[in-house]
């Protein structure tokens, strides 16, 4: 079997809180060697990931992990999709979302372990306009305001960002400019005033917590979740509600699922869309679908069952 193959950004925010490249290319390779498993180690300098990852897959490695933030993890499911090479993820970035909704740990040396043992299995990844997302595709006041604070705190703690965010939300949320959403689907059209909208493969967890969590990872479905709030008072509590794990209670948000959407804002043009923490500028209509079971992903059965 050909080895496993580990690209390493320098770029994530993991090196700028002070984790060493070469030391978490060294750890991932004990663990791996401590199953009998081979692997092959490559830093890759910032801009360059989407190149590396095209070599990547002509080489056809048993497996491709990539240590970075959600940008990074993102860049390699486009390009893994529809391969058969299996992704696994080293957390070195802010929030790490996909690490989470896959169980891998957040202490690099327990993550290494966690790779070097996992088995494969294939996921679903939501098409949004040609990028692929694991995690959540949001519209709104979110993308630009994540954009002020991402120039200036890149490589910060998650929870210092979520506390930022919460803080800054009823003036960030008065200030921003509502989107007149309407979407079409299979059996489905409607339209709303929205400031904040996510559209997630599977769903989120209803449970508490500060980061977001999904499930449903093999359902075919995304699903939408579209805030109605017109005031800061009532976007706090919709905040409120998805901290305490009771957002799908929360009578202004619209709640539903489809397989794919079309997206349009009235008579604009573009939006500003954040796509697993990367900020885009996208033209419209915007194209949302769900490719079944299009990735091949290391974790376990356990992580991907479905919440009850």
């Amino acid at each position: 079997m050909s080895p496993s193959l580990l690209l390493l950004n320098r770029g994530s925010g993991g090196n700028e809180r002070g984790l060493e490249a070469d030391e978490v290319c060294a750890t991932v390779a004990a663990a791996f060697r401590e199953t009998g498993r081979d692997i092959e180690s490559k830093i890759v300098e910032p801009g360059k990931i989407d190149a590396v990852l095209r070599e990547a897959v002509k080489a056809a490695p048993a497996s491709v992990i990539v240590a970075g933030g959600d940008g990074t993890v993102s860049a390699a499911a486009n390009h893994l999709g529809g391969t058969g090479i299996p992704l696994g993820i080293v957390p070195m970035g802010t929030f790490n979302l996909a690490a989470r909704d896959l169980g891998v740990p957040l202490d690099i040396t327990e993550a290494a372990a966690f790779l070097a043992k996992a088995e494969v299995h294939a996921i679903d990844v939501l098409d949004a306009a040609g990028h692929a997302c694991l995690c959540t595709t949001i519209l709104g006041f979110y993308p630009e305001f994540a954009k002020t604070f991402e120039r200036r705190d890149h490589g910060g703690h998650w929870w210092k960002k979520t506390f930022k965010l919460i803080t800054a939300l009823p003036r960030t949320f008065r200030e921003s400019r509502p989107i007149h959403l309407s979407w079409q689907g299979e059996g489905l059209d409607g339209r709303a005033r929205t400031k904040f909208s996510a559209f997630v493969p599977g769903r989120y967890r209803a449970t508490a917590g500060l980061v977001p969590a999904r499930t449903d990872f093999t359902s075919g479905n995304l699903t939408a979740y579209i805030g109605r709030q017109r005031h800061a008072t009532a976007a706090f509590r919709g905040m409120l509600d998805y901290i305490f794990g009771r957002q799908e209670e929360n009578p202004e948000l619209t709640m539903f699922q489809a397989p794919a959407l079309e997206l349009r804002a009235g008579r604009r043009q573009h939006l500003s869309v954040m796509i697993d923490g990367e900020i885009l500028r996208l033209p419209l209509p915007l194209k949302l679908a769900i490719l079944p079971k299009h990735l091949h992903v290391l974790t376990t059965a356990e992580n991907l069952a479905p919440a009850p």
